[in-house]
């Protein structure tokens, strides 16, 4: 929308008390913005059940209107390239509850298990806006934010970022503030509350330096707590080994504990997988919400269409600890797997903007998961694994985490990015020195997956619109591996008539 793409944001003050007995919210969120093309009205979402109470822009009141979930505010003169703007918007009213968080999100007005007020928030899918005032696309992060979140006592509200005071309120509540000094996506600005505690601790990162751990847990649940952190401080050396450091270590590495499963809210991780630990120690859920630090945080798509860079990097990080803890025999197996549930109804990475749910629910209704951006996303990389070899590989992925080695040092949060398949495409094909756009186009761009006819000895690709597909394949004769190029589409064996096993570790994404 033209009266959104006039303004970049740069930061977000949001103020919110929310109160558990009417499970209503109310507050006023401050937007610093910089006008990048001259305009005289711009343009906000905020959720339906909000009501608008007052719109000023630098102090003074300014006209709006309401249309549907968005606020159009004009300014009573043009404001001109380059100019900062301060819109202060108050608003309350009871907000979307969550019929299925993490996934369909809202509000969560919840009970710990000993009976105390519980309040989440999850807004991923269907944007910041059902929380607070916002220009609610993923390519606009705003560079700071603060959160100022007022609940009843005894109840703690942790946000994104590092603490920056508390202060006791005459009517029985208590407002935390937090302030983020990196950039954040919309929907990791949120809150939660419950009557926490806090354990402390901290993990050395491969820079040498400390990062801070803060766990946000109840009471009851310290010592698997402390168990989740040690955990977790694996899951942290085996991310900056492939991927380069932790990204915001001069913030936290936050874990809060929520009523609902997971999500990866940059320096609060959401964490309600009950401390299910594996018979190794696994933690699957904090595993992968962690390592969206990287594939979300640090790295995130500068539009929906591209959101299998955030789901189906981290499932293959998912699948490659597997690889690290149990060997090359059982990656393969877990990746073998992944490709039960594959749906291959729509591209993984269209090329036309989308919205969340369009990428991540399968059309037209959008009522169940596609996940093929998860698993479909981390098979194709599995698969360009194969094909350029391990070093040149993650070479490639080291470098979309960070693009530099002095990136690796920045924690200002200039070593955050906005990217697109495209960027990994770039990155892939200087490091490997191989031309990819065939095999972005058949696995990314459109659906259907490539089938590999066998007659003898002789092999051939039969692809959707008869896209080239020049890719090899593995061919077992006599106990020996051949790599059969295919560099027209098609192959052969050199066999003397003896059983052939094709593709025995499953490397090449295919129908099968």
């Amino acid at each position: 929308m033209f009266e959104q793409a006039v303004y970049d944001v740069l930061d977000y003050d949001v103020s919110v008390k929310a109160d558990p007995m009417s499970q209503s919210i109310s507050g006023t969120t401050i937007m610093t913005a910089r006008v990048v093309i001259p305009t005289n009205v711009i343009v906000v979402d905020l959720d339906t059940p909000l009501a608008v109470e007052k719109v000023t822009e630098g102090g003074s009141v300014v006209r709006y209107q309401r249309k549907e979930g968005r606020i159009w505010i004009w300014f009573p003169m043009t404001k001109q390239a380059g100019e900062i703007i301060k819109t202060s918007i108050s608003y309350a009213g009871k907000p979307r509850l969550a019929p299925n968080p993490p996934w369909v999100g809202g509000f969560m007005w919840k009970k710990t298990p000993n009976g105390a007020d519980w309040i989440s928030v999850a807004l991923q899918n269907d944007g910041a806006d059902l929380l607070f005032p916002c220009k609610d696309h993923p390519s606009d992060k705003a560079a700071t934010s603060s959160m100022h979140i007022t609940v009843p006592d005894p109840l703690i509200g942790v946000g994104p970022g590092k603490a920056a005071g508390t202060k006791k309120n005459s009517d029985g509540t208590t407002t935390f503030s937090w302030r983020m000094t990196n950039p954040i996506s919309n929907y990791s600005l949120v809150f939660n509350a419950a009557p926490y505690r806090l354990i402390k601790d901290s993990v050395k990162s491969i820079t040498g330096e400390d990062i801070p751990i803060e766990f946000y847990i109840l009471p009851e649940n310290i010592e698997k707590g402390r168990k989740l952190i040690d955990e977790t401080k694996k899951y942290n050396a085996f991310f900056e080994k492939y991927l380069g450091p932790f990204p915001f270590r001069s913030q936290k590495l936050g874990i809060v504990e929520t009523p609902h499963l997971g999500m990866e809210h940059s320096t609060a991780i959401a964490y309600g997988n009950q401390y299910k630990f594996a018979e190794d120690g696994l933690d699957w859920l904090m595993l992968h919400e962690f390592g969206h630090e990287w594939w979300a945080n640090l790295v995130t798509a500068s539009d929906w269409r591209d959101f299998w860079i955030h789901e189906g990097f981290q499932s293959f990080l998912d699948t490659l600890w597997v690889e690290e803890t149990k060997g090359k025999e059982a990656y393969f197996t877990a990746m073998k797997n992944r490709q039960r549930g594959f749906k291959n109804r729509q591209p993984v990475a269209p090329r036309e903007p989308k919205i969340a749910y369009q990428v991540y629910m399968s059309e037209p209704d959008y009522l169940n998961s596609d996940g093929d951006i998860y698993g479909k996303g981390a098979y194709i990389l599995h698969t360009l694994r194969y094909l350029i070899g391990d070093e040149k590989f993650f070479r490639s992925l080291r470098r979309m985490s960070y693009p530099t080695k002095e990136m690796e040092a920045i924690t200002d949060g200039r070593q955050t990015r906005l990217v697109t398949t495209d960027d990994f495409k770039t990155i892939a094909e200087q490091e490997s020195g191989i031309e990819l756009g065939w095999f972005f186009e058949l696995y990314l761009r459109q659906p259907k997956l490539p089938r590999l006819i066998q007659e003898g000895t002789q092999f051939r690709w039969e692809t959707p619109n008869d896209l080239p597909f020049p890719m090899p394949i593995d061919v077992v004769v006599d106990g020996k591996t051949q790599r059969v190029e295919m560099r027209d589409g098609k192959g052969s064996v050199n066999a003397a008539g003896g059983p052939l096993v094709v593709d025995p570790h499953g490397w090449v994404l295919r129908a099968q």
